[in-house]
């Protein structure tokens, strides 16, 4: 790669006053280069701070970044006010980041929260490099869909849930197109892959349909055309916990020896008792169905592949986390 004329573009660029607006134009003429422009909220002052981050095809980055006369010293960068440390402050009352994490420590063991911020962290890392312009349009339905999924479907039911939520227009506006940038990276990562992994785990996304309770103490196994009466007689004495009758059972979501027992019965075979949180699990098999690489299952794979891609990606990650000691964070 011949970098004299790219730097001094790059240069030209970070010194425009708004980069991002022609990181665009840059990429098209350097597309054996993956850019990344990186901005920074100086906490001292406000003022904002623009880095180009260039990998070329040997793996290696080039950092170069810009600053104006008289702007905030380079020994001041980075200088922390206390309160960038707070995360929450309810009546007066404040929570600092490091408080929070460690009132959550109680679910380290399940890492589900660990796992989600460390696959954002990612996901943002990739878009920041390859993200596509959103169109007005584009913009448009996304939201459409956002508010879809989550019942705004009136102007007043998203302005309550704006204002409930801390949120203004332009940060639902960022929000949406961040979860449409998202659903679009997913489909690149996975495309052309869809097909060769159903092949190969299609079967993982078999489904079950089931009735199932969970009771307190060990139930005797009623017969199939009891069971619905047995589980809502339970249910109402106390004996079983309330909870989701009627189900959708996907078999790679399940222990491998429960999912053998079920999808490999016949519709109206009761399984169980099985060990269960709170108690003993039955579940009455009504149907078994094959997967069908429809719309529907063709989501599901897409969201495994990206799911695999986040996972590769975090193996080869550094990781880093800012609470507690180094050696209670070094392993998460």
């Amino acid at each position: 790669m011949t970098y004299g004329p790219m730097l001094a573009d790059a240069v030209g660029l970070l010194s425009s006053g708004r980069p991002e607006r022609g990181l665009e134009g840059f990429r098209a003429a350097y597309p054996q280069a993956r850019t990344r422009l990186v901005a920074q909220r100086e906490e001292f002052d406000g003022s904002l701070h623009h880095a180009l981050l260039i990998k070329d095809g040997d793996g290696a980055t080039i950092s170069l970044s810009w600053c104006a006369d008289r702007a905030l010293p380079w020994p001041l960068r980075g200088v922390h006010r206390a309160g960038e440390h707070l995360l929450l402050r309810v009546n007066g009352i404040e929570t600092p980041v490091a408080r929070a994490i460690a009132c959550l420590d109680f679910i380290w063991d399940e890492s589900a929260l660990a796992d989600r911020l460390v696959a954002d962290s990612l996901v943002r890392e990739e878009l920041e490099e390859t993200r596509e312009p959103l169109s007005d349009a584009a913009l448009q339905e996304a939201m459409d869909a956002f508010r879809r999924a989550r019942g705004l479907l009136t102007g007043e039911a998203t302005r309550a849930w704006m204002e409930r939520n801390r949120i203004s227009h332009q940060e639902l506006e960022e929000l949406v197109a961040l979860e449409a940038a998202v659903a679009a990276l997913r489909s690149r990562v996975a495309a052309g892959r869809v097909e060769d992994w159903f092949a190969e785990h299609g079967g993982e996304l078999d489904v079950a349909r089931v009735a199932r309770a969970v009771f307190v103490t060990e139930p005797a196994v009623p017969d199939a055309a009891g069971f619905l009466h047995v589980v809502e007689r339970a249910f109402a004495d106390g004996s079983a916990h309330p909870g989701e009758v009627f189900a959708t059972l996907r078999r790679g979501d399940l222990d491998e020896e429960v999912a053998e027992r079920i999808f490999a019965a016949p519709p109206g075979t009761i399984i169980g008792p099985l060990p269960a949180e709170g108690g003993h699990l039955l579940v009455k098999v009504l149907a078994v169905e094959p997967a069908v690489l429809d719309e529907t299952v063709r989501d599901l794979v897409e969201r495994r592949i990206f799911s695999e891609w986040i996972e590769e990606r975090r193996n080869s990650a550094k990781i880093e986390w800012f609470w507690g000691v180094a050696e209670r964070t070094a392993g998460r």
